[in-house]
């Protein structure tokens, strides 16, 4: 059956991040009960204040006992992992196995996992995994439209290709998966908006959509490794978090990230958003 909205309660793990943000407008309106789980007390204020409605929780999904309080009572969930967790692991195993004995003895009934985890495939649960690529939200679009002659610094060779996803694009098919649910139980999808296209072409459409030419640099690869783990850790940079990124970057600078936007575009029942559509939304909302 697809979701009861009156009835079911959804779970939103690491609520207050991008790619709930685009989640939630979706499901807000549709489910009576939603909790949204997040890390910090300034996020829970933030998410109270903004869902004023819902049950917003702050808390460590490194904690069994409080990943098993807020799966009581679940329905359905959409766990994301906080970005780049040097324990991500650990945190699936938490959730997953909280979600094994909800779906025992509790309601549950949909476990919907935006990440890889086999764990998950091994669990007995009625999962959905999503796998989306690189995110088209994480482009400084407000930045280089503030800057009179703006550069956009890459952390990775700018020529390689990369196949990308619009967070908007992704919010909405989750929220698809969630409301058919049986219609996507034991479903991969990677999902892909547009590409496979290099840096050198994104900034090529920015400079078009901005009305100004963008230099594009190339920071050396330490340097970028330091600015990448800044963005995720501040100075307390775990030791594994450093060298998963330091792989990731080599990956990137030789492969890229490649896909196909065929199964999001039969998710969504439309065509998904190019990049140079994301870039004239993301400009205009940027000059607001």
């Amino acid at each position: 059956m697809p979701a009861d909205f009156e009835h079911d309660r959804l779970l939103v793990t690491c609520a207050s991040g991008k790619q709930a943000s685009h989640l939630l407008p979706h499901v807000s309106e549709k489910w009576k009960n939603i909790t949204l789980a997040v890390h910090s007390s300034t996020s829970e204020e933030r998410l109270k204040n903004q869902y004023p409605t819902r049950d917003v929780v702050s808390g460590d999904l490194m904690d069994p006992a409080f990943v098993k309080r807020i799966m009581n009572g679940v329905t359905a969930v959409f766990h994301l992992c906080p970005g780049f967790h040097p324990h991500e692991d650990i945190v699936g195993y938490n959730m997953i196995d909280a979600a094994v004995e909800e779906a025992k003895n509790g309601s549950l009934k949909h476990f919907v996992y935006s990440s890889v985890e086999e764990y998950l495939m091994e669990s007995g649960l009625k999962y959905t995994i999503l796998q989306p690529t690189h995110f088209m939200d994480m482009f400084p679009v407000p930045m280089l439209v503030q800057q009179s002659s703006p550069i956009f610094v890459a952390n990775w060779d700018p020529s390689i290709p990369f196949s990308f996803v619009a967070l908007r694009d992704l919010g909405e098919a989750g929220a698809k998966v969630l409301i058919e649910r049986e219609k996507h139980f034991f479903a991969q999808y990677p999902l892909v908006s547009d590409g496979p296209t290099p840096y050198t072409d994104v900034v090529r459409h920015a400079s078009d959509a901005i009305g100004k030419s963008i230099k594009l640099e190339q920071r050396p690869f330490q340097e970028a490794v330091n600015f990448m783990l800044d963005r995720f850790f501040g100075e307390d940079v775990p030791v594994r978090a450093r060298d998963g990124m330091e792989r990731m970057l080599l990956f990137y600078n030789r492969r890229g990230l490649v896909g196909n936007s065929n199964v999001l575009e039969w998710l969504l029942g439309r065509k998904p958003t190019s990049h140079e559509q994301w870039m004239r939304l993301a400009v205009a909302e940027a000059k607001q």
